[in-house]
């Protein structure tokens, strides 16, 4: 009886971990997924060419129109693009 009570508290603690795990880590880059839809909506010629280069120097023409976790997002990339410009 006592092994099958710490059998089940055990298990359910390890359901627990597992359920849990997935939300303890963050979104890599948030931004990216808000970019997403608006690059869509903002350089549908960029997008179509699959050159991720003309989306994001579209994207970053256009970032006063991108909302505030892309318009981050682009400000990143900018940033980036500008280091290795210098490198």
């Amino acid at each position: 009886m006592i092994l099958r009570t710490i059998g089940a508290v055990l298990g359910a603690s390890a359901m627990l971990v597992a359920t849990a795990a997935p939300a303890m880590v963050p979104d890599p880059d948030p931004g990216k997924k808000a970019c997403v839809q608006e690059a869509r909506r903002l350089c549908p010629a960029e997008m179509k060419s699959l050159s991720r280069k003309k989306v994001e120097a579209c994207m970053i023409a256009k970032i006063d129109q991108t909302s505030p976790t892309c318009h981050a997002a682009m400000l990143r990339i900018k940033a980036q693009r500008e280091d290795a410009a210098k490198r």
